[in-house]
């Protein structure tokens, strides 16, 4: 299981209505399939972005980072309320220790 971070930030003029963090994971998770490999999620929410933290099932950092970007782009296409988002940040990191 790897960690991707995401970050959102508004594409409209200032002032939008951000959702909170938990509307934001059932959003995202309204719009997983089998296929994206999802396994745990949390969203926190700034003053304008919204950050998360994707965990899911990859072969590697590249392939994970490939499919939480077609993730947040199809919550950013399906979800209404995200509809003007741009995902500006899309980074996977690998957590495991390092063999020696």
């Amino acid at each position: 299981m790897l960690p991707v971070v995401v970050r959102t930030t508004p594409s409209l003029p200032a002032g939008e209505v951000i959702p909170s963090a938990a509307a934001v994971e059932g959003m995202i998770r309204a719009v997983a399939v089998p296929q994206d490999c999802l396994e745990h999620l949390t969203v926190t929410r700034g003053d304008e972005d919204l950050s998360s933290a994707v965990f899911i099932r990859a072969r590697d950092l590249a392939h994970a980072e490939q499919q939480v970007d077609r993730l947040m782009q199809r919550k950013l296409g399906q979800a209404l309320p995200l509809a003007g988002r741009t995902v500006t940040e899309c980074i996977a990191a690998d957590l495991r220790r390092p063999t020696q």
